[in-house]
């Protein structure tokens, strides 16, 4: 067993500065048979954001609909994103990756196939490597001026930025050839839902009228923000609130909180603030409750999606081809600068700092797309 791990550990790094550095090929892509049949344990890399997770339970859902006997594991990271699946039939076995001892103990339970099915990349590649699974899928990948170097997988299959992340995903198990399942998922209890209509009540938010939720996302003025300036996120939830009668409320993180403390301060009509006051679950199941949702760009806008609720998305900086609500309840709001989107998925990030693209889109653009969401 120690030479097995030893041999997954080291050989990855080893092959990898042969092949990249000195342009040697030691192993090539062999394509393995793949048959559903013998397919009786499944190792998947979630390991992104919640949202990104949210996007590959249509192919999470596909494979334990088209293979139900077999044991499905998800490998997250420790941000929170567990909690979209955990206590849910999809899965088995949540794996938290919080140190690269958890590959060794992935390896030691034999698993039949593993996917990397978050992002393209030497990482992804190695990590599927490193669970001694006999079948690993992942993206083709350039890597130091070399096309398609994922040759650690035995199924290599063509990534298509130009896809949403939901079709990217069930792109990697189509030659499985089974059923597809494209809606998205999250699981919430029964007592999710009640635990957030006490929030509710205790925030004094009326049920008897229309609720209207919002994400902000970090402050504008944060490096990785995706926010539109705060005073048209204030005079939406007036317009908003006059126009629908409508409670308007701020969901979101606890370091999010100034930030709606901010938007709330510029407000006629006060929201209610729920940012750091609830689970990952009670937002969802809050979110669920919602008539309207209109988010930034963040795990919260899937959730809606997930949770089927109306929803419009802003997009700034970020690829909206690939990250858009995956929902026909949808609709998205984006920059028409030429420079927009400058964030894609396996790019170099944000261009700029000044995020004039965020700056561009008004509250009248907002407004159009809910008019059409809600018409």
């Amino acid at each position: 067993m120690i030479y097995r791990d030893l041999f997954f550990t080291y050989f990855p790094e080893i092959l990898g500065s042969l092949y990249f550095d000195m342009g040697l090929r030691l192993v090539g892509e062999s394509k393995y048979p793949l048959d559903v049949r013998d397919i009786k344990s499944i190792c998947i890399f979630g390991t992104s954001g919640i949202g990104n997770l949210i996007m590959l339970t249509p192919m999470i859902r596909t494979l334990r609909n088209g293979i139900p006997d077999a044991k499905i594991s998800v490998v997250v990271l420790p941000n929170g994103a567990e909690y979209v699946l955990k206590d849910s039939d999809l899965v088995d076995d949540i794996i938290i990756y919080d140190s690269k001892k958890v590959l060794r103990e992935i390896r030691h339970k034999w698993y039949d196939l593993a996917i990397a099915g978050t992002h393209r990349g030497f990482m992804r590649a190695k990590e599927a490597y490193r669970t001694g699974a006999f079948w690993r899928i992942g993206f083709k990948y350039d890597y130091k001026n070399k096309k398609d170097t994922s040759f650690l997988y035995t199924h290599a299959v063509p990534y298509d930025e130009n896809k949403h992340e939901v079709e990217q995903g069930l792109d990697l198990i189509r030659q499985l050839g089974l059923p597809e399942i494209k809606e998205l998922y999250m699981h919430i209890s029964q007592k999710d839902q009640e635990e957030a209509d006490v929030i509710l009540r205790e925030a004094n938010i009326k049920i008897d009228k229309p609720i209207f939720g919002i994400y902000t996302g970090l402050d504008p003025d944060h490096p990785k923000g995706r926010c539109i300036p705060l005073d048209k996120f204030a005079k939406l939830g007036d317009m908003l609130s006059s126009d629908h009668s409508a409670e308007i409320i701020i969901v979101g993180g606890s370091e999010e909180t100034p930030t709606a403390i901010s938007i709330a301060d510029m407000m006629r009509n006060k929201p209610r603030i729920l940012t750091g006051k609830t689970t990952l679950r009670q937002v969802a199941a809050i979110i669920k409750r919602c008539n309207l949702f209109i988010s930034s760009d963040g795990g919260p806008m899937h959730i809606a999606a997930a949770m089927g609720v109306p929803v419009v998305g802003i997009f700034g900086p970020t690829d909206w081809v690939s990250h858009a609500p995956y929902s026909k309840k949808s609709r998205i709001v984006k920059s028409n600068l030429e420079c927009a989107p400058c964030h894609k998925a396996h790019g170099e990030g944000v261009k700029c700092l000044n995020q004039e693209c965020l700056k561009s889109i008004t509250v009248d653009n907002i407004i159009e797309a809910i008019k059409s969401l809600m018409d």
